[in-house]
């Protein structure tokens, strides 16, 4: 697949990227999945296919995983709760995602806030608790990012 870009536009992708600390190629691939998942394509299906070999116990069952698992599933999800909360999540850099430590938490947040937009949850203290474990998440991610400086 190629995808041509105005210079104008090209600078953008880079800027972005350059922000994430991550290819270029990596920046475009979110972008244009985040607006496939926007158009409500469904991209779970592919990430199953490519996850199945490693799902399941050794009779071959589902394991009845958690919704936010795989991770990789919430790739926009995730991307959009780094646009929502920029400067907590400013320690959020792309590589970090493949630490499960790091991966999951920011999926379960992802579908937690998603969870939360919809109007799944009345009670306030629910949005409460998220900010509480949104600060907790960020506080591990600089953590995180000292050590691998």
């Amino acid at each position: 697949m190629q995808v041509t870009l105005r210079d104008s536009e090209r600078d953008e992708l880079a800027a972005l990227a350059a922000e994430r600390n991550e290819p270029e190629a990596t920046t475009a691939a979110r972008l244009i999945r985040a607006g496939l998942f926007d158009r409500g394509a469904s991209l779970a299906a592919v990430v199953r296919r490519r996850a199945a070999s490693g799902c399941g116990n050794k009779e071959g069952h589902g394991t009845g995983a958690a919704d936010w698992l795989p991770p990789e599933r919430h790739a926009a999800a995730i991307d959009a709760l780094r646009n929502r909360y920029p400067q907590k999540l400013r320690h959020l850099r792309a590589d970090a995602l493949d630490l499960p430590e790091i991966a999951e938490q920011a999926a379960a947040l992802a579908v937690w806030r998603e969870a939360i937009d919809r109007g799944a949850h009345a009670d306030p203290r629910i949005e409460l608790a998220f900010g509480n474990s949104l600060q907790s998440f960020a506080n591990l991610l600089q953590t995180t990012s000292r050590r691998h400086r």
